[in-house]
């Protein structure tokens, strides 16, 4: 991720300019990988690229500090409204969520 240091707002990147001030002072930062579910849903048709996977739960997190990410939800459930969520594990190219 990317703080900047002008403004504080954080970026999942790559970039080169702080989409919120235009600052070109960004630098990498660690966030919790914790945040608050704010949506998902189950792909049961997925591209020819993760069709051995499938079905699988794509999510909407929102992160400590207001940023939100997708990525995979681990152990969906039909009742998760605003369940706190961790990053588990990187896939390739997403993150894996759980409760």
């Amino acid at each position: 991720m990317l703080r900047c240091a002008a403004c504080g707002a954080i970026d999942p990147g790559p970039r080169t300019v702080c989409p919120c001030c235009l600052s070109d002072r960004l630098e990498a930062s660690e966030v919790s990988g914790e945040g608050r579910l704010v949506s998902w849903t189950m792909i049961r048709r997925a591209p020819s690229r993760f069709r051995a996977e499938q079905p699988y739960a794509v999510c909407l997190v929102e992160l400590e500090g207001g940023l939100r990410v997708t990525g995979r939800l681990r152990g969906a459930a039909e009742e998760l409204p605003d369940a706190m969520l961790r990053a588990v594990e990187r896939g390739e190219g997403y993150t894996v969520f759980e409760a």
